[in-house]
């Protein structure tokens, strides 16, 4: 796909964050209240990566303030590549990495193991158990009921609860 230029890269992004409003004001609708926003990307490993391929179009600010869901970052991320951002596939997976690990929320009682371990930064076998044990508990009610699954680091779980909803 050739990288677009000039208007017609500004329309395509325009239509592709014009499609998003939606979804975006759903996702922030959903949001726990009181929740405290991530307001500036949070250090960890990617983030140089996701200011280098992010600010060539727009700066990081646009990334800050949301609260997209794991589905809505994925899709977010293809109408990026779609609109042309450039990265390696390495890269994108840095990228996609980091955001779900610091900026995604998750809905604990609806999330896939997949997601669960996106989030939370965690094996697939310790995802599994989550999800097995929130499905043998008929879902987590607080963050009381998460920090039970066993081998689930209990401060990993406070330090995310701004982004856990359930």
């Amino acid at each position: 796909m050739a990288a677009r230029t000039g208007a017609s890269w500004a329309f395509a992004l325009g239509v592709t964050l014009a499609g998003a409003a939606l979804p975006l004001a759903a996702a922030h609708a959903a949001a726990p209240a009181g929740a405290a926003q991530v307001t500036e990307l949070p250090d960890a490993p990617g983030k140089a990566l996701v200011e280098q391929v992010c600010a060539t179009c727009h700066g990081v600010d646009l990334l800050v303030p949301t609260t997209r869901t794991v589905t809505q970052w994925r899709d977010t991320i293809g109408a990026m590549k779609t609109a042309g951002a450039k990265a390696s596939d390495e890269e994108w997976k840095t990228i996609t990495g980091y955001i779900m690990g610091n900026l995604a929320y998750l809905n604990v009682n609806k999330a896939t193991s997949e997601e669960m371990r996106l989030v939370l930064d965690i094996s697939d076998t310790l995802a599994q158990a989550v999800v097995a044990h929130r499905d043998g508990q008929g879902g987590f009610k607080t963050l009381d009921d998460m920090k039970k699954v066993p081998e689930l680091d209990s401060q990993r779980v406070d330090a995310l609860a701004a982004r856990l909803t359930f």
